[in-house]
């Protein structure tokens, strides 16, 4: 019975060693760690941009937006097939899952968010410049900071 759990746990091993190579390879892609979420309702959005043109309010010109769930207090956006290149990001916590930014009826934020490069924002959003980073191409990680 010992023999046959080994040789088993042996095949699985020699198998997991022989697919790693190929699954390394396919996992290139700019992945994002949000982290300081206060609770776990709603989802993350992240949006990358590579055009000081849309950054930060038209996502309709952006690259890519993910809609995420949140693990206790951090989630991870991961976009994959990036060209190497300048991109920025938004990203903010949708506690109520409406897919869209709240804001009072002031104008001020109701929602977590952040920007890429960990800007804080006064009074205006940061220039695409300021929030803008270079990815290299490959697997490439970046960790942004909610704010409320």
């Amino acid at each position: 019975m010992a023999g046959k759990l080994a040789r088993s746990l042996t095949g699985m091993a020699m198998l997991l060693v022989m697919a790693a190579p190929a699954w390394a390879q396919s996992a290139t892609a700019l992945h994002v760690h949000v982290v300081n979420l206060r609770d776990s309702n709603g989802q993350v959005i992240c949006t990358l941009y590579n055009s000081p043109l849309a950054f930060p309010s038209d996502s309709n010109k952006a690259v890519g937006q993910l809609a995420v769930p949140l693990k206790a207090d951090s989630a991870v956006c991961s976009f994959g097939g990036l060209a190497p290149g300048k991109y920025a990001l938004v990203v903010f916590h949708d506690e109520n899952g409406n897919g869209k930014f709240d804001r009072s009826w002031l104008g001020l934020p109701k929602e977590g968010y952040a920007f890429s490069n960990n800007l804080r924002p006064v009074f205006a959003p940061p220039s695409f410049k300021s929030a803008s980073f270079d990815y290299m191409g490959g697997d490439q990680w970046l960790t942004v900071v909610m704010r409320y």
